[in-house]
């Protein structure tokens, strides 16, 4: 292995440490401000000034979500929301923030689960809330049955009677319940149920009437009942009633349902059902482009979960099935015959810039009907290569491969692609996610340096909660004898340390130390050697190490590094025992410390020795 210039960097960086002392002990008393602040002029608004030290509030819990930071919000309710036989109305008013927000993050498991978390003395009417909001979850996440189980008990619960319009509110989310589960026969049944007992709700009723419509195929029913709706999803639904009824043609549909899918200010699940739309509309106008167009922009908008909804929803399938078609008739055009394989990346190629959706359409079929697995994971990496390259081609790239019934495990993905994948879900970060696609990819991708991959995946699978991956991956690096930067390993040792695998650590720590190295650098790597073995209680070894950091230029060396590595030496003597050691060590430090601040501090250590137990003499023989 050869030193490279990142340790020298790391060097400069840490010489500049002072004694490890509390940042208190060093702070000095602030100048008397020269400048004062001008008084305000007193037609200003002035606010009481808010109080930092108590807990912050219900509604500037709701600010900080409302401003971008919903986790952080959750996480004061987690702490803060006040006990429910102390105060039970307080405890409700913050249970509804807590499961608007997971909603509003699209948690849906965390609604479900919060169910099993209600008080045993709570009331009926609140109860009965929560557990319809778990019941809109199952539907999120396209479970009716589950939906159905909960729904079923609130209907026909005796014990909690239920007013006409909760009723009436529950029974829209049967009917939604069997739409999800595409159980259309049950869906109609509950419909003309619910008009014999509703015939003059006009709320969200004829939405949801006109869904089951559209999915019976009864488009001109569906616009008769939206005839008097109103709002976005109206919107949506008469535009996709008028398409498939044949009452506006295709351009014009697209028009306004473009108009809609780029729209910010909308809900992306609205904008999502208007991208459904458009590739609906360029299906009737024999617009194969446009169709995959549209679907990958709706996928590209989801970077989380997709979408469920039953009418609108936009799923991987779709768009492998337009691309496999789209290339098939491509192909058919260009007389190309299915496993002439070259032909197919020819014909692909020549398109590659110019036309990308055809050149991802010839890959398509080649990936998925070459005769070699080879020529399948080229192809494979051909389409993922010029997917990645579009607008939010990275989310609509993860949708394809990671949430497709075509790859129902990681494994069976092309390692090809798993290599581009791994570097975008590394971007977002999710490092768990990572860790799962690099599992086997033991070589590195195509130009790349292969101890920077065995180190890239030594460091997700730590971080990944995979650590005995990224011990072997370090194992595998060392036993390889590829020249590797010291400074691009510390950072992974550092993690090992981080999360506590401190015994782990250490033989790699030793083995950059018989690298060629500065004696500045043999002086820090001995210091985080001494590091694990203060954290692995080991402080006798911690402390001798620390003093050779200290000592190994000069015996009597005070630079800025001997003073803090003696002083870490110091605190392990006295946990060891050494206590006279500890002393000298201190009294060293004090007689070459002119700060005050650190005098005091140094004067209290040794003062606290005094209460330390010594370590028993050795028996002479």
């Amino acid at each position: 292995m050869h030193t490279g210039s990142r340790l020298g960097l790391l060097a400069v960086a840490l010489s500049v440490a002072l004694i490890a002392l509390p940042a208190h002990a060093t702070r000095k008393p602030p100048h008397k401000a020269v400048h004062r602040p001008k008084p305000l002029p007193a037609a200003a608004t002035q606010v009481p000034a808010p109080n930092l030290n108590a807990a912050p509030s219900l509604q500037d819990i709701s600010n900080f979500a409302s401003a971008g930071a919903p986790n952080l919000a959750l996480q004061f309710i987690d702490r803060d929301q006040p006990d429910f036989e102390m105060d039970p109305e307080g405890w409700m008013a913050w249970e509804r923030e807590r499961i608007y927000l997971y909603r509003f993050t699209r948690d849906w498991q965390a609604v479900i689960a919060r169910t099993a978390k209600l008080p045993v003395n709570l009331g009926a009417d609140f109860r009965s809330w929560e557990q319809a909001r778990a019941a809109d979850a199952w539907l999120q996440l396209g479970k009716g049955r589950e939906a159905r189980a909960i729904l079923r008990r609130l209907i026909w619960n005796p014990r909690t009677p239920l007013d006409d319009t909760t009723l009436s509110q529950l029974r829209q989310l049967v009917v939604r319940s069997y739409l999800v589960d595409q159980d259309l026969a049950d869906a109609q049944t509950a419909v003309i149920r619910y008009r014999q007992d509703y015939p003059k709700d006009t709320g969200d009723w004829p939405l949801l009437e006109a869904r089951l419509f559209l999915r019976t195929g009864q488009p001109q029913a569906a616009l008769d009942t939206l005839r008097d709706s109103r709002g976005p999803d109206a919107r949506m639904l008469t535009l996709l009633a008028a398409l498939r009824a044949g009452t506006e043609p295709a351009a014009k549909v697209t028009q306004q349902a473009e108009k809609l899918a780029n729209n910010t200010k909308l809900p992306v699940a609205q904008r999502v059902h208007a991208w459904y739309v458009i590739a609906q509309a360029a299906l009737a106008a024999n617009d194969p482009v446009a169709h995959i167009q549209a679907l990958q922009a709706g996928l590209g908008l989801q970077p989380g979960l997709l979408d469920q909804d039953p009418v609108f929803g936009i799923t991987p399938g779709m768009l492998w099935d337009a691309y496999l078609n789209y290339g098939e008739e491509l192909g058919n055009q260009l007389q190309l015959v299915v496993g002439d394989d070259q032909s197919w990346f020819l014909a692909a190629s020549n398109r590659y810039d110019t036309k990308p959706v055809r050149a991802c359409a010839l890959f398509t079929v080649v990936a998925f009907n070459a005769h070699s697995a080879q020529q399948q994971a080229v192809a494979h990496w051909q389409f993922a290569s010029l997917i990645q390259k579009q607008k939010n081609g990275g989310v609509v790239l993860r949708h394809l491969y990671l949430d497709s019934g075509r790859f129902p495990a990681i494994a069976g993905i092309p390692p090809e692609v798993r290599y581009l994948l791994v570097n975008d879900v590394l971007a977002m970060p999710d490092i768990p996610l990572a860790s799962k696609l690099m599992q086997g990819l033991d070589r590195p991708p195509p130009n790349t340096d292969p101890a920077a991959w065995q180190l890239q995946r030594a460091h997700v699978f730590i971080l990944g909660g995979e650590p005995d991956a990224g011990i072997a991956a370090l194992d595998q690096l060392f036993a390889s004898g590829e020249p590797v930067d010291p400074g691009d390993v510390l950072p992974v040792l550092f993690d090992l340390q981080t999360i506590g695998r401190n015994r782990a650590a250490i033989p790699f720590f030793q083995a950059l130390l018989q690298d060629q190295l500065t004696s500045d650098q043999q002086r820090q790597l001995l210091f985080w050697i001494a590091d694990s073995y203060k954290a692995l209680g080991n402080y006798a070894q911690a402390a001798e190490l620390y003093l050779r950091s200290a000592t190994l230029t000069d015996p009597y060396a005070m630079d800025n590094w001997a003073k803090s590595a003696r002083y870490q030496a110091a605190q392990m003597l006295a946990k060891a025992g050494y206590i006279e050691d500890a002393r000298n060590v201190y009294q060293g430090l004090l007689n070459a410390t002119s700060d005050p601040g650190q005098q005091a501090l140094l004067r209290h250590d040794l003062q606290a020795l005094m209460l330390m137990p010594a370590k028993p003499a050795a028996v002479q023989p």
